[in-house]
């Protein structure tokens, strides 16, 4: 079994326009940045009861419930901002992320080659079409399309992640630690970063290196859940059962949509805790 990222990082994060003083708009970005998605669409929400017709706040929306999984509300959001300005290539770019995720690849494929002719050098658009074609599994193009992503912008850490997980997908560690490893190299302060790498290194079998790897993960972000699972699936393959039903349990406690995804993890190491 393996258990990573489906060939897709979307955790979308805005800064919502310097022009914007509303209060609300403000707490929302904020709530965004520090990744409280529920509060953050309280604020938005509220924000856009008062002022329907805001496209990059309806943007900002849609963003924060793509952070929840939400996508159907998302979707709403981002479709919402498209008919409000059909030239805002973000908007475009965030619909087409969210048809990615509700399986519509047609329509999502549209909106992201409409938002890359607006924009031609939005280098999360590139990522958005080059997941597209990794689903598809059309490899080769998604290759060279996250090349274009990163030669619009080389610090857009999602880029690195999402080819980094199409390496992993396709055995080859080698490329899958590079693009890892270039993440945590421009910043290295994200959680994503080190759980994805101690998830290669639990792969390749050099657990040392994946316990360091999950540990600093949770340092960095003790609430969030995937670290606390990915760590329990490590405790597993060391046999430690009682371990890893802890960490498994304290992640679905922070993130309950992770239980179905690791679920015959989790029933092993219970099992054999008795």
């Amino acid at each position: 079994m393996k258990y990573i990222y489906i060939i897709l990082f979307f955790a979308f994060t805005y800064n919502i326009y310097s022009q914007e003083t509303d209060s609300l708009v403000i707490k929302g970005n904020d709530a965004l940045s520090k990744k409280d998605n529920k509060s953050a669409v309280s604020y938005f929400k509220e924000y856009i009861n008062k002022n329907p017709d805001n496209a990059r706040i309806l943007v900002a929306l849609g963003a924060a419930y793509i952070n929840l999984k939400n996508y159907n509300e998302a979707y709403q959001c981002f479709d919402k901002a498209v008919k409000l300005d059909s030239t805002y290539a973000r908007a475009l770019s965030s619909r087409g992320a969210s048809l990615i995720m509700l399986n519509d690849l047609t329509r999502a494929k549209q909106d992201l080659l409409t938002a890359l002719n607006l924009d031609p050098e939005d280098a999360m658009t590139y990522n958005s079409l080059a997941t597209l074609f990794a689903y598809q599994g059309d490899t080769a193009t998604a290759y060279i399309v996250y090349e274009n992503a990163i030669a619009h912008d080389p610090k857009y850490l999602d880029t690195y992640w999402n080819r980094g997980a199409l390496y992993f997908n396709l055995n080859n560690y080698e490329k899958a630690f590079q693009d890892v490893n270039k993440a945590i190299e421009i910043n290295p302060n994200i959680a994503k970063s080190f759980y994805f790498r101690g998830t290669l290194y639990k792969y390749t079998n050099e657990y040392d290196k994946a316990m360091t790897d999950y540990e600093t993960a949770i340092k960095l972000e003790p609430d969030n859940g995937e670290a606390y699972v990915r760590r329990g699936i490590l405790y597993l393959a060391m046999s430690e059962y009682k371990k890893a039903v802890e960490d498994m349990e304290n992640g679905y406690s922070l993130n309950p949509d992770l239980k179905e995804q690791t679920k015959d993890y989790y029933r092993e190491a219970k099992e054999k805790t008795k």
